[in-house]
């Protein structure tokens, strides 16, 4: 009960107990719910508590045939706070937008862009701001999920009477803001200066501006139950505050102010503020490489990991003929089950390959992504038993198995790459197929494959592979075994061929 709690005042939830206590039908009684209250956004779980009823099954009946006659309106892509995936949220239809006019302070930057500043009631911002989750297959959105153990401690505090004196960040969507003289859609922000600029100068130097700033008026587009894709602005940084007024007792906290920090720019540019916003609340480095993924452009500094970023999403999520198609932790992509191979692992795997002597050319991605499929095709056609099993079951699928791999790939090709002159060429291919054949028995990467090994197969998973971690030691000494191996193999295989040849 604490996101009704946070919702409605204790009078308008013992106003809505009562309509649940009405004796007419109950279609009737849901309607009259959301009429009556202040033009709320339920899901049917609310629906059935705020009305005090015991079977959710009628609740959703009675809403389905609401929104069948169209009194009620409903949205599965609407994201409230802490809401399940795929929640479906329903709200009164027909209702009209009202504006909410909000002043702030307009400042010049020395790019010539402008940055906004207001203070507001905190639990407005949900309402004209949608936070825009990243998915991944389809390249949109920015943000996480909320971090649920950290939005109920900001509850706490804002509950005991802390004040948050951090600002949050917002994009108002550049293609739907106008100025207030503009013939403008009713869905646009419309911003409306209230004097000139001031133009404060420097104490020692008067021709040089140290603030440049006016009044204005922000005009929103404004219903408390707007759907998301109704929206003009997206909640760049500060979802877990935001979020943490969904759990705070409204009766205890009627108001909560948080200061906002806004720019108008493009659902793209809002990436790019996003990462560079959360460098000092640093996002996890795997959901920042998915991010980079994601975007046409990312920022210079972190232009560095944008051609590994993009060929792991080639791999995981692009290429069905990659082996780690489907098989990766993929920040931003659902998956009904959880896969074996964890997003930084791969991500590491390329790392690899980026820090040897393989010629990438000036599309490094492409290179990277070609020849990382190549490569572990062929493992993955030599070690099927071990291939696409949990980590816990194929020490292959773990970090470790995979980044120890990756660098006796990169040995072979440092080695045989200048012999053919092309990373893409066939016979090169070959060769190191040829070389990985050679291994396959003698390497062994799960429990169930040492019941028919050679002896020197079990002794090697047994003793160097099995208590392996994702250590920088074991990733080093696994990889040196796995190559003196390989290299033993090759040598014998070489001076069998040479001893043929001369009888």
């Amino acid at each position: 009960m604490e996101t009704i709690q946070s919702q409605f005042r204790r009078e308008e939830l013992e106003l809505a107990s009562a309509i649940g206590a009405q004796a007419n039908p109950l279609k009737d009684r849901v309607l009259e719910l959301f009429k009556t209250l202040p033009d709320p956004l339920l899901s049917a779980e609310e629906v059935t508590k705020l009305l005090a009823l015991q079977d959710q099954s009628e609740t959703i009946e009675a809403l389905g045939a609401l929104t069948a006659e169209g009194q009620i309106e409903k949205s599965q892509t609407t994201s409230r706070p802490l809401d399940p995936e795929n929640t479906t949220l329903y709200r009164v239809a027909q209702k009209p937008f009202s504006r909410l006019k909000l002043i702030g302070i307009e400042s010049r930057l020395n790019n010539g862009q402008t940055r906004i500043q207001f203070t507001c009631d905190g639990r407005l911002i949900r309402s004209i701001a949608k936070v825009d989750r990243l998915d991944s297959l389809s390249k949109t959105g920015n943000q996480r999920d909320e971090i649920v153990r950290h939005v109920k401690a900001i509850s706490k505090g804002i509950s005991s009477g802390t004040q948050v004196p951090n600002s949050i960040l917002i994009i108002l969507l550049a293609e739907q803001v106008a100025g207030a003289e503009e013939d403008s859609p009713e869905s646009f922000i419309r911003i409306t200066p209230l004097a000139d600029f001031t133009r404060i100068t420097s104490p020692t130097d008067d021709s040089s501006a140290i603030q440049e700033f006016r009044p204005i008026q922000i005009d929103f587009p404004y219903r408390r139950a707007a759907f998301d894709e109704e929206k003009s602005a997206l909640l760049v940084d500060g979802q877990q505050r935001t979020a943490a007024l969904s759990l705070v007792d409204i009766d205890s906290v009627p108001h909560f102010a948080l200061s906002v920090n806004a720019q108008v720019s493009t659902a793209e540019e809002a990436r790019a503020v996003f990462l560079v916003s959360n460098t000092t609340a640093k996002i996890e480095t795997q959901f920042s490489r998915a991010l980079i993924a994601a975007m046409s452009d990312s920022p210079a500094y972190l232009a560095s990991e944008r051609p590994r970023a993009l060929a792991a999403r080639s791999l995981a999520l692009e290429d069905s003929d990659s082996p780690f198609f489907n098989l990766v932790q993929y920040p931003g992509a659902k998956s009904n089950k959880k896969p074996p191979v964890a997003y930084n692992s791969l991500f590491q795997v390329l790392t690899v390959f980026t820090e040897s002597s393989i010629p990438l050319g000036d599309k490094p991605e492409l290179a990277l992504a070609y020849v990382v499929k190549r490569g572990f095709n062929l493992i993955r056609q030599l070690w099927p038993t071990a291939w696409g099993l949990k980590p816990n079951d194929s020490r292959l699928m773990h970090a470790v198995g995979l980044r120890s791999m990756a660098g006796l790939l990169v040995t072979k090709l440092e080695s045989l790459y200048s012999n053919h002159g092309n990373i893409q060429a066939d016979e090169l291919w070959t060769e190191i197929g040829t070389s990985l054949k050679r291994l396959q028995t003698h390497l062994i990467w799960t429990v169930a494959d040492t019941e028919n090994a050679i002896k020197s197969a079990v002794r090697t998973y047994n003793e160097d592979i099995s208590q392996s971690q994702n250590t920088s030691q074991d990733i080093v000494a696994l990889t040196k075994k796995i190559k003196q191996m390989s290299l033993f193999l090759d040598t014998e295989a070489a001076k069998g061929s040479s001893k043929s040849k001369r009888n």
